[in-house]
C-alpha cells in the first residue's frame, strides 16, 4: 500500500473483554480528529449489527468499542459502541 504524503497511517479494532479483531480497512488521514470521526463512524455502524444491542446493560455496551492504533500500533483513542450512539442523538 503506497504512502499518503505525511498523513499518519490509522488502524481500526473492534474490541470487547475477550479480545479485539481489526477492521479489513487501513486509513490515512490528516490527524486525530479524523480518526476520531472514522473510530465514531465504525462503531455505529458495528452496534447497529450487534444482536439484541438495546437488551444490553450499559456496562455490556460500554465493554464494546473501538480502538484506534497510529502506525507504532500504540493505542490513542478508544470509542465505546455506547459513546457513539449518543453522539448521534
Amino acid at each position: 500500500m503506497a504512502k499518503h504524503g505525511a498523513m499518519p497511517k490509522y488502524n481500526f479494532l473492534l474490541c470487547n473483554k475477550r479480545g479485539r479483531i481489526r477492521y479489513p480497512k487501513t486509513f490515512y488521514l490528516t490527524d486525530i480528529e479524523a480518526a476520531r470521526q472514522v473510530a465514531f463512524g465504525i462503531a455505529r455502524v458495528s452496534g447497529g449489527v450487534v444482536p439484541q444491542w438495546n437488551g444490553r446493560t450499559c456496562d455490556q455496551q460500554k465493554n464494546l468499542a473501538v480502538e484506534v492504533a497510529d502506525e507504532t500500533r500504540q493505542t490513542v483513542l478508544t470509542i465505546s459502541f455506547q459513546d457513539a450512539e449518543e453522539a448521534k442523538s
